[in-house]
């Protein structure tokens, strides 16, 4: 069967805001993007669960050089309540938003973090580890999207704390959290990066603190848009 591919584009015009540490540039905000699939598919033409859908973003090329735009998937059926209402337009006041929290609505106790975290300092990855745990198992339901975005945190901040895990010494976590997510499978299945740490002193531990440092920033702004570092605490 000959598949037919079916595009559709939009335009959207993110809000920028300055930068308190340089008053020259600007930034653009987040953009919080939800996409539903109206309509259903035909069994015969779904082939096992995987269904590719292909999504691309495009800026000017004049901001090209100065802006690089990051997504992260996340698979989450936000739509089942809305799976009878008809497709609605760019002129239509969209009301898809009210069945979520707003993100003064969530409270993440563990951020910002304070002034004086260092990042490659796993002492300092051990503390926030705690946070995180305790905020994860105590104030976060396991049935919403913020406890997955909050297991994905709280290992990525795991391994910061103890990069030769699952070998070394480690302390156990709370069983409530599983031993699930993109990065930490990713990360055991990584032997060569952990031997690499071990062998390599301290110049390959600060790599790979700089390398988790990036992804936690990346992973954190999907939910917390303010600015990561608390400034006004040294």
């Amino acid at each position: 069967m000959t598949s037919t591919v079916i595009d559709f584009s939009t335009v959207i015009n993110p809000k920028s805001r300055s930068q308190a540490d340089d008053p020259d540039s600007t930034s653009w905000q987040h953009v919080l993007l939800m996409m539903c699939f109206s309509g259903r598919l035909q069994r015969e033409t779904v082939q096992g669960n995987n269904i590719p859908v292909h999504i691309s973003v495009s800026i000017a090329n004049e901001h090209g050089p100065f802006n690089s735009p990051v997504m992260e998937a996340l698979s989450v059926d936000f739509c089942s309540t809305r799976s009878s209402s008809p497709p609605m337009d760019d002129s239509t006041p969209s009301q898809a938003y009210d069945d979520f929290p707003s993100r003064e609505d969530i409270f993440i106790s563990f951020l910002p973090l304070r002034g004086s975290f260092d990042h490659v300092n796993p002492m300092d990855w051990a503390m926030l580890l705690k946070e995180i745990e305790t905020w994860l198992v105590t104030k976060v339901d396991n049935r919403y999207q913020l406890w997955t975005w909050g297991c994905d945190a709280f290992w990525l901040t795991f391994v910061a704390a103890y990069p030769l895990f699952p070998r070394g010494k480690w302390p156990m976590w709370d069983p409530r959290i599983p031993l699930e997510g993109v990065f930490i499978k990713e990360w055991l299945g990584r032997s060569s990066d952990i031997e690499a740490v071990k062998l390599g002193g301290e110049h390959s531990l600060v790599g790979l603190l700089n390398d988790i440092w990036a992804e936690f920033n990346r992973h954190i702004a999907l939910y917390y848009s303010s600015p990561l570092i608390d400034v006004n605490e040294a």
